[in-house]
């Protein structure tokens, strides 16, 4: 059995070789993440969250620290773009390609695709928000009404 000091060693070596194992992509993405080449270079932010045995959730704020340091910078075309970032004809492109049932993924490579500047660029999810809050404002405009019920919208958009 190996002395305290040289089990301290021995884990002290195991972790720096694993963040050096670890960091092999520098350009950081979002939904990308690199270990620290360090523990020197370690982001000194951490929180622990314990379950006790009722089954109660507790923050621990002993030894917490909010200070972010060491994190790389974001690749600008990692940023979410939203509604405000598109241009006019953006949105009608937008608004054509779904009324002809072009799905919110493909609506968004074909705005990152012809966007001049690569600042970002359009979730399916943000493309679907969008459309969705045209449509809806559409319905509302026609006389349809969110509390309406599926027959009464039927019937509202067969009179239009």
């Amino acid at each position: 059995m190996a002395s305290k000091s040289q089990q301290k060693a021995i884990i002290k070596k195991w972790n720096d070789n694993k963040h050096r194992k670890s960091a092999k992509n520098t350009n950081a993405r979002r939904t990308v993440t690199n270990r620290a080449l360090t523990s020197d270079k370690e982001c000194p932010m951490k929180f622990r969250v314990y379950l006790n045995g009722s089954n109660h959730w507790f923050l621990q704020s002993q030894g917490s620290c909010l200070d972010h340091k060491y994190h790389p910078k974001l690749d600008v075309s990692a940023f979410s773009l939203s509604e405000k970032d598109m241009t006019n004809d953006e949105q009608r492109l937008t608004a054509l390609l779904y009324d002809v049932n072009v799905p919110p993924s493909t609506i968004s490579k074909i705005l990152s695709s012809i966007r001049n500047d690569d600042v970002g660029t359009f979730l399916p999810k943000t493309v679907f928000n969008i459309n969705e809050k045209c449509r809806s404002l559409v319905d509302v405009a026609n006389g349809i009404l969110p509390t309406c019920s599926d027959a009464e919208k039927t019937l509202i958009s067969l009179q239009l």
